[in-house]
């Protein structure tokens, strides 16, 4: 038991260097820039409500 407290940085280290790579490449993968670019535009629906509005 005394080996997880003596290894616990590196355990820690380990799981977030592979959780980021993880989610680095589950966030650039292609299938998800539609979804972002509806993310970037939820700003402006807003705007584009009023402007069809009048």
């Amino acid at each position: 038991m005394g080996w997880i407290i003596l290894y616990a940085p590196l355990i820690g280290l380990l799981f977030f260097v592979a959780f980021f790579a993880v989610m680095t490449v589950w966030l650039y993968r292609p299938k998800s820039k539609q979804q972002f670019d509806a993310f970037a535009n939820i700003p402006f629906e807003d705007d584009l409500k009023e402007a069809r509005d009048e």
